[in-house]
């Protein structure tokens, strides 16, 4: 199961944080199960085809589930459903789900009349959704068939099975392949017509390269990348763990600026695909949309086990005499042997810092990734000046050697107090407490000014991370751009 993005930059495809429409009802905030049913929320079926759709059926828990069964109700009757062998006409016994398990349900639709939209409601206990079906009279649709889990130690790459057909009923002659993923997993596709993502554009900070393919992509076609010039995904060497870092492939449209860009590529092998089945009578143009996106993602996962990685708490010393305004930053810094995990597999822990700010100082600016410690908001809002206490998130899957900050400003007061501190939580990947603490301290001198004290910037800017909503972030789709018209059913 996984339940939380790859940290995609917008510039491609809108892949961003949080892509799961809104559930039927919140997490609990007990340790109870937790059942849902990620599907899409519209289906595009052209009359006289079918078409089949995935529904995974999820426990986002640690508990073992018992007697799960998904409900087919309010079927249209411009609607026909075939549900996978062992179901009855409008239910799955799903069975036993071990926590944090999926099982997949394959379900064809057709439409049976003229009627443009129709549909069904799909249900796991007694929380329901609606799946709109759309009656299309042709075009484009691309998919991609399902890519497992992957095995794979620290500095092993293996090939992608990637196969991608057209179900629609009109061609497309110009399709990209991107293959992207976390932070922790390296993507090759070393060929002239294959772009890593930051040739394509220098602020995209993102693993992963997209190939264009100038095929035939007929309708009933299917392709493959062969086995002897496969497109490939790595686990980097010092990546962290335990984690599960996920990936992904999507078939996208390639744009006209990406297409010069690839053609300028002149060295290299040109990476072509296998057809397994193709047809014929395709003329030249833009590729149209397609009317089914959601199956043109295949995501996978590749787990890593338990590694080392120090977090060490930097403070600093603020020099200065009463009335004096200073700007100090205090941070963390990943001194190794591997990144530092964005996040606990349950979702219960990811990485802070507990900066105690000292009295002497009157604080007037607080770091837009720090939020007030114990106040009586259970989500403060993160760059509130209140009080003295404050948690801050670094930046997430915090690099080897890399340092993260936070900027504070304040006015001396002129009188003595006790030393601050900031203290880190590393999580289980910290087994040294001995760096965990460092003190932040006023020395009061006789003439002041402006200044500040402590560290240089120099780790990457965290603004990303919106604090208040960390793991409801961190517990969003794999990309806004898959997800963008699914809907997850959830039951306790």
């Amino acid at each position: 199961m996984r339940l939380r993005p790859i940290a995609l930059p917008a510039a491609i495809a809108a892949l961003a944080l949080g892509g799961l429409a809104a559930p039927a009802q919140a997490a609990p905030e007990d340790e109870g199960p937790f059942v849902g049913v990620l599907m899409p929320e519209q289906i595009s079926v052209i009359a006289g085809k079918t078409k089949t759709v995935r529904a995974q059926v999820l426990n986002i828990g640690k508990e073992t589930v018992k007697d799960v069964v998904v409900s087919f109700t309010n079927v249209d009757p411009a609607v026909k459903l075939t549900l996978p062998a062992g179901c009855d006409a409008t239910s799955c016994q799903v069975g036993e789900l071990q926590g944090n398990g999926s099982k997949t349900l394959s379900i064809t639709v057709a439409v049976t009349g003229d009627q443009l939209v129709s549909g069904f409601d799909v249900s796991v206990g007694p929380y329901t959704s609606e799946v709109s079906v759309v009656r299309s009279t042709g075009g484009v649709d691309l998919e991609l068939e399902p890519i497992g889990d992957l095995k794979l130690k620290r500095g092993q790459s293996t090939a992608l099975p990637i196969t991608v057909r057209n179900t629609g009923s009109e061609p497309v002659d110009s399709v990209g392949l991107l293959v992207l993923g976390e932070e922790g997993l390296t993507a090759y596709g070393d060929y002239r017509n294959c772009l890593s993502l930051d040739e394509l554009d220098e602020e995209i900070d993102q693993p992963g390269v997209v190939c264009k393919f100038e095929e035939e992509f007929t309708p009933g076609s299917t392709f493959q990348v062969p086995a002897a010039s496969p497109v490939k995904i790595g686990l980097d060497k010092d990546a962290g763990g335990p984690y599960t870092y996920l990936g992904a492939v999507m078939a996208v449209g390639v744009n006209d600026a990406d297409a010069e860009l690839l053609a300028k590529k002149k060295t290299g092998k040109v990476l072509e695909l296998d057809a397994v089945s193709k047809a014929s009578g395709i003329t030249d143009g833009d590729a149209p949309d397609d009317i089914n996106a959601e199956d043109n993602v295949a995501e996978f996962g590749v787990a890593v086990g338990k590694s080392a990685a120090d977090s060490a708490a930097i403070g600093t010393t603020i020099t200065g005499a009463g009335g004096d305004r200073k700007t100090f930053e205090v941070g963390v810094r990943n001194l190794g042997p591997t990144t530092v995990i964005p996040v606990s597999e349950d979702f219960e822990w990811f990485a802070t810092a507990r900066v105690s700010i000292p009295a002497a100082i009157e604080l007037t600016e607080v770091d837009e990734n720090c939020m007030p410690a114990g106040g009586e908001d259970e989500f403060p809002k993160p760059g509130t000046v209140d009080g003295q206490d404050y948690v801050c998130v670094p930046e997430l899957g915090l690099g080897v050697g890399e340092t993260s900050t936070f900027a504070f400003t304040g006015t001396l007061t002129g009188d003595k107090s006790d030393t601050g501190s900031v203290v880190v939580d590393g999580g289980v990947q910290d087994g040294n407490a001995k760096n965990d603490k460092a003190a932040i301290t006023v020395a009061l001198t006789a003439a002041g000014g402006e200044g500040g004290g402590g560290l240089p910037v120099t780790g990457t800017p965290v603004g990303l991370v919106a604090l208040g909503g960390a793991l409801l972030l961190l517990a969003g789709g794999v990309a806004a751009y898959a997800f963008r018209r699914r809907r997850i059913v959830t039951t306790l």
